[in-house]
């Protein structure tokens, strides 16, 4: 009898996926449904990539396993300001097809088990279990200030794994964060950092999400620890690119094989990027006033859009600290658990499939992200809205104000009003509703 291997087999579907595949579903069948299931940026890519790309189309060669020279320089060059020659000097750079396969392929690299902070994006716990390693999980704490990781909770958590026969031996940090949309104050940056190289951690720093940080500040661990920390990036967030599949990979050289443990992995598995991609993708990352001012007017909507969302949650008592960055959102219905729970509502799960077969509003629950069950948080993305449309009109003098809104993204607004509903009906006591 052929079986599937126990790992793989009691492996979820990935949750965002999972999400957008039923609201595309629903959609083609004439629903009408509320999107805040899954992260992808909605905008148009730049003028200046699609010719690059239908200039390399011609491109059939493979390339070899790092990646093209000319966009590896190019990565190298545009990141020299914000990490400083120190890291960039002190680390080799590798191509992937998204950064995905580039945090799977550090966790393979580096022996031993996986420290994470919860709440964490939803693909890093099953990638270490696929790898058979544990997850040790770190506490954070979120408020308006950001994402914090205590430092001595995170010795705590390295010691006592330890103690009970674990070996953590790496740690993915991820700011601005998904699923939060908050950011790790830079400020508490060298002491993370601090603890990791003390405890002989490697620092895996998921910045997909770097340049889309709203009060325009790029916060990273790569100069506080430049020896231990790997940074994995890419261009479909900032530059809404998912399906090019492009991931970025600093390595650093203080982890002694580490890059030819990956140039392995490489040629084993991917062996290299498509090459037209590769060749277009140089085009991104080589400081044209046009594609940096493409981010910015992006990132300025993704702003507008997710603060909107945070101050309409609070205006409904849901405890929704205010997004800093990235697309998303990650409210707490703490205030509303007693009546939630009269209600039958007691997970995260729970709210997530109300909303999802009363309201049709797609989100996913908090458990995805490495919370406990009971801990009844959502992930809710800002992106469903013709970012197309809402770009032009941007870029043609309109204001990004509340009117903006409800002029390009009546389904936020509406799905912050179903919260309401929400709310009203299942998170109000009997004499709330009385009253």
């Amino acid at each position: 009898m052929i079986k599937l291997a126990d790992t793989i087999q009691n492996l979820p579907h990935s949750p965002t996926l999972w999400a957008n595949d039923l609201v595309h579903e629903k959609r083609s069948e004439g629903e009408t449904v509320y999107h805040m299931g899954f992260g992808e940026s909605p905008f148009p890519v730049p003028e200046r990539l699609k010719k690059a790309l239908a200039d390399a189309a011609h491109r059939k060669e493979y390339l070899k396993a790092d990646g093209l020279d000319d966009l590896t320089d190019a990565v190298r060059e545009y990141y020299r300001p914000i990490y400083g020659d120190e890291y960039i000097e002190a680390s080799d750079i590798i191509i992937a097809p998204g950064s995905k396969l580039i945090l799977y392929a550090l966790q393979m690299a580096i022996e031993g088990d996986l420290l994470m902070p919860v709440p964490s994006w939803v693909s890093y716990d099953p990638q270490a279990k696929m790898l058979h390693t544990d997850v040790i999980k770190v506490p954070t704490t979120l408020d308006d200030a950001g994402y914090h990781i205590n430092p001595d909770d995170l010795r705590k958590a390295i010691t006592d794994a330890r103690a009970n026969g674990q070996n953590p031996t790496k740690i993915i940090i991820n700011a601005p964060s998904n699923p939060t949309g908050l950011t790790i104050p830079s400020d508490e940056l060298p002491a993370i950092a601090k603890v990791c190289e003390e405890e002989g951690v490697l620092i895996i720093s998921d910045e997909i999400y770097g340049l889309v940080s709203f009060d325009g500040e790029y916060r990273t661990c790569a100069p506080h620890a430049p020896k231990i920390t790997a940074v994995t990036t890419g261009l479909s967030k900032h530059l809404s690119l998912g399906g090019w599949r492009i991931g970025v990979g600093f390595i650093p050289k203080g982890v002694e094989g580490l890059h030819n443990a990956l140039r392995c992995i490489i040629s084993e598995t991917w062996s290299c990027v498509s090459s037209p991609i590769q060749d277009a993708c140089a085009e991104a990352y080589k400081g044209h006033k046009d594609i940096e001012d493409h981010i910015q007017a992006c990132t300025d909507i993704h702003a507008l859009m997710n603060k909107t969302i945070s101050k309409g949650l609070q205006a409904h008592g849901i405890i929704a600290p205010m997004a800093q960055g990235a697309f998303y959102n990650y409210p707490d219905f703490a205030p509303f658990r007693e009546a939630l729970a009269a209600n039958g509502i007691t997970t995260s799960q729970d709210v997530h499939e109300v909303l999802l077969k009363e309201y049709n509003l797609a989100t996913l629950p908090g458990k995805a992200f490495g919370a406990e069950a009971e801990v009844l948080t959502l992930r809710l993305s800002g992106c469903d809205y013709d970012g197309a449309a809402a770009l032009e009109a941007y870029q043609n003098g309109e204001e990004l104000n509340e009117a903006f809104v409800q002029k390009h993204a009546p389904r936020v607004l509406k799905a912050i009003d179903i919260f309401g509903e929400f709310i009203k009906k299942y998170g109000q006591s009997a004499a709330e509703k009385a009253a």
